[in-house]
């Protein structure tokens, strides 16, 4: 049995948690990784011979390999029954299964930097200017109107709405723009390639379009734990309620309240909010710090 006795108690309090889905609020130093680790190795241990797996997401490859590394020591021989990864390289698995669906090969490559991105869009706006039937302002260059089309993306707006999308928001050049996102993605597909963004967006797109895909990805992966929530973006959370709401138990996350006012990555506040409405979620904190003294606390 795992020995949970080096928690303190509100961290035993979220390990042991059993009665519907959990918002830890944690910030630096709370002891946040060593709750989501002993909770994936709790979950483990009481669900012995059964098997469904433990989808753990996180934000970065580092933190990643961390916790695999500090499950493996509490729990040995059991990480098969876990895939914990981040956003996107979970977005990746899904889509290298599935992409068939849509209109790319599972061989797609990945942009994963954005001089890569700026030469297709640069692409995308000499391919759009030749066309003497449409007329593309001249101050529109690619690396001006880049993170437009990200946030686009991230938003995951769909393509036949996105000029009225961009409209009502009271954008200028409205009509181009929506040109542009519109070639772009055209453009990714036509390569058979896709960047970080659309890499959710189309996930999304996919678990939408298909909700058998849905039932399959709920009945593989049991319990869902996130960590960093408050990074979480629009099409992120949107991903999450898909293939949690239907057993809102399932879902356990830990977040630092305090550093979603930065709102990095599209992270905004009302994401929190809509945990607490659309799951009921409980809410635990992590008070104690143990990285810090209490002068600099």
């Amino acid at each position: 049995m795992i020995d949970l006795t080096s928690l303190n108690e509100n961290q035993r309090e979220a390990v042991l948690w059993d009665n519907g889905s959990l918002l830890v609020l944690a910030g630096p130093g709370a002891g946040k990784t060593r709750v989501l680790t002993y909770r994936i190795a709790r979950i483990l241990e009481q669900s012995e011979g059964q098997h469904f797996r433990v989808l753990a997401l996180t934000f970065t490859n580092k933190a990643a390999a961390e916790m695999r590394g500090r499950v493996e020591e509490l729990m040995p021989g059991e990480l098969g029954r876990v895939r914990l990864t981040t956003f996107h390289s979970y977005a990746v698995e899904l889509l290298r299964q599935h992409v068939n669906h849509l209109d790319f090969r599972p061989d797609f490559q990945i942009l994963s930097n954005d001089a890569d991105r700026k030469a297709l869009l640069d692409d995308v706006l000499g391919q759009l200017r030749k066309n003497l039937t449409y007329t593309l302002p001249g101050h529109i260059r690619a690396a001006r109107i880049l993170p437009a089309v990200t946030h686009l993306l991230e938003l995951c707006v769909p393509t036949d709405k996105v000029e009225m999308f961009l409209e009502q928001a009271n954008v200028a050049n409205a009509a181009p723009l929506a040109r542009v996102y519109t070639a772009y993605r055209d453009a990714l597909r036509l390569n058979n390639s896709l960047d970080f963004p659309s890499l959710i967006a189309e996930s999304l797109y996919l678990l939408n379009k298909f909700p058998f895909l849905v039932k399959h990805v709920r009945r593989v992966f049991k319990h869902i734990i996130v960590d960093e929530f408050q990074d979480t973006n629009h099409s992120q959370y949107r991903i999450l309620s898909l293939i949690a709401q239907s057993d809102p138990s399932s879902l356990f996350v830990v977040a630092d309240d305090d550093q979603v006012i930065y709102q990095w990555n599209g992270a905004n506040p009302k994401r929190i909010k809509a945990l607490r409405d659309d799951f009921g979620a409980s809410e635990l904190q992590l008070p104690e710090n143990y990285r810090c003294p209490p002068l600099v606390i």
